[in-house]
């Protein structure tokens, strides 16, 4: 398999991890963002929380999903920056929780 092929399969698995208590993408919740994986299939991200006061088994449950979901796809997460997201990125979060809350 190509290192293109092999990395897009690792983009897709980390695109594709849901947030724990809201039925949608951390890529379409906006958290997952400036995800990129290296030809030797080490991939970096950045989480884009909506709060600065988000629990740390919240945090660390989405950490351990992508980096469970870069293995799945034959990569291995590297490295988690951390970001705050802006009000606009917020706002479209919030929208997208209350329609799709599951609790």
């Amino acid at each position: 398999m190509s290192d293109n092929n092999a990395n897009q399969n690792i983009i897709d698995a980390l695109e594709n991890v849901e947030h724990p208590s809201i039925a949608a993408t951390l890529l379409d919740l906006g958290i997952l963002r400036d995800h990129a994986v290296a030809d030797n299939q080490k991939a970096t991200l950045t989480l884009a929380l909506p709060f600065p006061n988000i629990p740390d088994s919240i945090r660390d449950y989405m950490v351990n999903s992508l980096a469970a979901a870069a293995q799945s796809g034959g990569g291995q997460l590297v490295e988690v920056n951390l970001a705050l997201m802006n009000d606009e990125e917020r706002e479209n979060f919030l929208t997208i929780e209350q329609q799709n809350w599951r609790g």
